[in-house]
């Protein structure tokens, strides 16, 4: 009688739990991301004052992503969404603001000096959380945008930002005195994810793919001749992308698959990986 009593207790107080655990999320503001990077630079300014999701978990395509029905339900009573410039967004965003039409939709990009595609006209890497200044940049503009939405968070979201700016900071000091022998050198990526890191830091960035298409036999050919004069012997893959054409790549050249994922939520750790695969193979 003691055990049945005492089970019944456990369930009601995991119920409890529960019931106080939603009601507490609930009070929160709810504010949508597209990718993990934007999440962790959301965080970093919000803390635990904002519930943070992010459209496109760990391992997914953003090219090819497809928002799930749970999470469309979701965004519904979402107050912010902060778009990346991602494949994905051309043909939801729409659906999104439909689903939600009073929900507030930021760009992550705004303000900020972009890597245009000249040939084809439009922005050519979204990746701009693998440069930590232009994070900087964006932290000071998405942190000013959120104590407009939410007025009561501006004390958090100002240390938040200070915090965030001095690790920023720290970080491109760090990596502009790895890199600095590199100066001009070359490296080669299955995806062209790696444009801002290649700029901040005076670097090449040589990739298999462009505009989400293999190359061709001259292409591919060039490519190799390239990578060959370069001293290429690794090349860098990230999760989302089978990477066939790379390991063919590899072989040619006699080079290394390295996985460095640029959609990582830790920024830091990303970009250090990034930085040591470089130096290492230099």
């Amino acid at each position: 009688m003691i055990l049945v009593r005492q089970g019944i207790t456990m369930r009601f107080l995991t119920f409890f739990l529960l019931l106080l655990t939603s009601a507490t999320t609930l009070g929160k503001p709810l504010v949508f991301v597209s990718v993990l990077p934007q999440k962790a630079v959301m965080k970093a300014l919000a803390g635990d004052a904002l519930e943070v999701e992010a459209m496109v978990g760990r391992g997914f395509n953003p090219a090819t992503y497809q928002p799930s029905p749970r999470q469309i339900a979701r965004l519904s009573r979402a107050a912010v969404y902060v778009r990346a410039g991602m494949p994905f967004e051309q043909s939801w965003l729409p659906r999104f603001r439909n689903a939600n039409p009073s929900m507030t939709v930021l760009d992550m990009r705004q303000g900020l000096d972009l890597i245009q595609d000249e040939e084809h006209g439009q922005e050519a890497d979204p990746h701009i959380w693998t440069d930590p200044r232009l994070v900087k940049q964006h932290a000071r503009l998405l942190a000013a945008e959120l104590a407009k939405q939410f007025p009561g968070l501006e004390g958090q979201l100002e240390a938040g930002y200070q915090a965030l700016a001095n690790k920023l900071d720290a970080l491109d000091s760090e990596l502009r005195e790895r890199l600095a022998p590199l100066e001009g050198k070359a490296f080669l990526v299955y995806h062209p994810a790696w444009s801002y890191f290649a700029r901040r830091y005076h670097l090449r960035q040589l990739a298999v793919e462009a505009h989400g298409k293999e190359p061709n036999s001259r292409s591919l050919a060039a490519l190799i001749d390239k990578a060959r004069k370069a001293g290429i012997h690794r090349i860098i893959v990230q999760p989302q992308h089978s990477g066939a054409t790379a390991k063919v790549l590899a072989r040619a050249l006699d080079a290394k698959l390295v996985e460095v994922d640029p959609l990582d939520e830790d920024i830091f750790a990303s970009l250090r990986r990034l930085a040591r695969v470089l130096t290492e193979e230099s």
